[in-house]
């Protein structure tokens, strides 16, 4: 079925609860880089300390200062065996990134979200959201499979709820070969006298990716407060009972440890559009299932961060057994849509505790965390550049790292959007020392494939 093309994006609605893929940058000092790049590990660049010391309510803070500072990984320098199994094979990495992309999927409509996997049977596929707006009620999540990341099938609907917005599918093989995913629905009431409501789901599809079985919802909570919600007098929504009325969402895929199944996701309490300083700020947490996904217990990531920051849109890379990283959005202030550095925390325990989040030294949305064959970690995001309180400029970009997360290298440019949306990328690597990268493209009017080569030493 062929799927439809369009380039509105509806600002309102990209400042919903902790789900937000409005625009939010920094002036970064970093030197953004072409179709080349090469590092070593004596090149690299620390990961900055997250955050200002002003978290003005309204303002999206100060330029970012890129001065290098040492991580947390650094000072537990003593647990040598893990930190040197984390470390790659090669000393030093260069990335070829073509002009020439491959069209995934286009028609009329708002084209975001995807991902990428390669099957067992070796076909790539590729998942995203397609509807007539940037956020609203059309939405659902199709399909597209290639046998080489170039050439693409015509796109089909994988899920479609119909009544709600089906949003930001995340998608990986599971050790056994089935495929899982992970999404959220989204309610959008007629007006801001109700709470807005998203929830996170799971799914799992056979070694095909295309026949998933139910939709479990992963949190808690019900889509139709219209009845039972009363803002309390400190701003909070509550339900019938007296509960905090609450939403979820992730943006990346799953990861499996020790026979569980485990979702970065971000969570916390549906907005407060007509005060939205009094809605507390959204948190990281790891759902984790024992039984396949049939159930699942939220796990908070307890790491520390600057008072008055919204967590959101988690990536999870367990780099070793021992050794995981989180990347995630910010902003601070009153909105989750507000500015905000992509910041960074690592547990050295296999996710037990975590260091304090540390700034990546840039704006970024929706990072896509990546370990090659040769142990170099990629990390692709969508970029964003600001000027005063809004962003200017944005683009696909990426950073890597030689030394499992302590240090990452100057940014590489993928695509230049200009100043409209973008990004949002997947990537595996493919054989024969390549990264398939997907993205949607300047206005969400379709979805694009780039082949990156890379040579290493």
């Amino acid at each position: 079925m062929q799927i439809m093309k369009k380039t509105l994006i509806i600002l309102a609605c990209c400042l919903f609860a902790i789900s937000l893929v409005s625009c939010g940058s920094s002036n970064s000092s970093k030197e953004k880089e072409g179709e080349n790049s090469q590092i070593s590990d004596s090149d690299a660049t620390e990961v900055d300390d997250a955050g200002e010391t002003d978290a003005d309510e309204e303002n999206d803070g100060d330029d970012t200062d890129n001065e290098n500072v040492e991580t947390d990984a650094d000072e537990n320098e003593e647990d040598d065996s893990d930190s040197e199994s984390a470390v790659a094979d090669v000393t030093s990495i260069k990335f070829n990134v073509p002009e020439e992309s491959s069209v995934v999927a286009e028609d009329s409509g708002h084209f975001a979200f995807p991902d990428v996997i390669r099957l067992e049977s070796g076909k790539l596929m590729s998942v995203f959201r397609v509807g007539k707006n940037h956020a609203e009620r059309s939405g659902f999540i199709a399909y597209s499979l290639s046998d080489d990341g170039i050439s693409w099938s015509e796109s089909d609907i994988l899920v479609n709820d119909n009544t709600i917005d089906d949003r930001d599918p995340s998608i990986a093989v599971l050790s056994d070969g089935r495929v899982a995913m992970n999404w959220f629905k989204y309610r959008y009431p007629a007006d801001y006298s109700e709470p807005w409501v998203h929830h996170l789901f799971f799914a799992v599809s056979d070694k095909s990716g295309l026949k998933f079985g139910d939709h479990i919802q992963v949190d808690g909570g019900v889509f139709d407060y219209s009845e039972t919600a009363v803002m309390s007098d400190d701003g909070i929504w509550l339900d019938e009972n007296g509960n905090e009325v609450t939403v979820a969402a992730s943006s990346s895929s799953v990861i499996e440890h020790d026979g569980k199944i485990i979702i970065p996701g971000y969570f916390g309490n549906a907005l407060n559009w007509q005060s939205m300083r009094k809605t507390p700020k959204t948190k990281i947490v790891l759902y984790e299932s024992g039984d396949g996904g049939a159930t699942w217990t939220p796990n908070e990531v307890e790491a520390e961060i600057e008072e008055n920051t919204w967590l959101q849109e988690p990536a999870l890379l367990k780099v070793t057994e021992e050794r995981w990283i989180i990347q995630a959005r910010t902003a601070k202030g009153s909105s989750p849509s507000n500015k905000g550095d992509l910041v960074q925390t690592v547990s050295e325990d296999g996710g037990k505790t975590w260091s304090p989040y540390k700034s990546l030294g840039f704006v970024a949305h929706a990072p896509e965390l990546l370990k090659l064959e040769n142990g170099v970690i990629v990390s692709s995001f969508r970029w964003l550049e600001w000027e005063g309180s809004k962003a200017t400029s944005e683009s696909v970009s990426m950073v890597y790292s030689l030394d499992g997360g302590d240090t990452w290298s100057d940014l590489i440019e993928i695509l230049n959007c200009g100043a409209v949306e973008c990004g949002y990328p997947g990537m595996i690597e493919l054989p024969g020392n390549k990264i398939l990268v997907v993205y949607y493209t300047p206005g969400g009017t379709g979805i694009d494939s780039k082949i990156i080569t890379f040579e290493a030493e």
